[in-house]
């Protein structure tokens, strides 16, 4: 069983290379829209796939690191990379372009290690998964990613690379967050009383 949990962030980015002018050389913003979709093939003690209310946690917090934030790329100038960064309090710097195709990857990779990280106290699946990503960059495009994806793809670009937040960015991050994102730690789930037997 597959369900779905949407998220909105407002972020700019500039995508080098691609054909569009304005997209390429301009600073530009998209109020993205972003669906994670969640898979079990096991129903937690509440008969769900997981709690839409354990999504508004490190998740969102998460996916909220790119709401009203310049996102960048490494290989960018030295000189466009120090103006951002001089000039706004958030900002990402990603070691690749920030599409939205790497965006939909990019945030798969992260979901899945948030999932993988946490611990789950009402009966959720072991093997839960984040069965696909997409990013809406508009209303009429955007991009899906899976796993399939992440190993072809993403993994190949992003391997022994690093991701850098700003200040600003981590600053908005609880305890849990930063335990996954930067020390292999874990996020605890609340634990459920149970009122009925299912």
């Amino acid at each position: 069983m597959v369900i779905r949990k949407e998220f909105r962030v407002e972020s700019a980015h500039i995508v080098r290379n691609c054909t569009s002018e304005r997209c390429s050389h301009s600073i530009h913003g998209h109020s993205a829209v972003i669906e994670v979709f969640l898979e079990s093939h096991k129903l937690d003690n509440a008969q769900m796939v997981y709690d839409f209310g354990l999504m508004k946690g490190t998740v969102k917090q998460f996916i909220d690191s790119m709401d009203h934030c310049t996102l960048i790329c490494a290989s960018d100038s030295p000189e466009y990379k120090r103006a951002i960064k001089e000039n706004s309090d958030r900002w990402i710097e990603f070691p690749f372009n920030p599409s939205a195709e790497m965006l939909s990857m990019y945030i798969l990779n992260n979901v899945q290690r948030i999932i993988d990280r946490t611990q789950k106290n009402n009966g959720e699946a072991v093997g839960l998964k984040v069965n696909a990503v997409r990013y809406h960059e508009t209303t009429t495009g955007w991009a899906m990613a899976d796993h399939q994806d992440l190993a072809e793809l993403y993994l190949p670009i992003t391997k022994d690379k690093q991701v850098f937040y700003s200040p600003a960015v981590i600053k908005d991050w609880g305890k849990d967050l930063k335990e996954v994102m930067f020390k292999e730690g874990m996020a605890i789930n609340p634990v459920v009383k149970q009122q009925i037997k299912l």
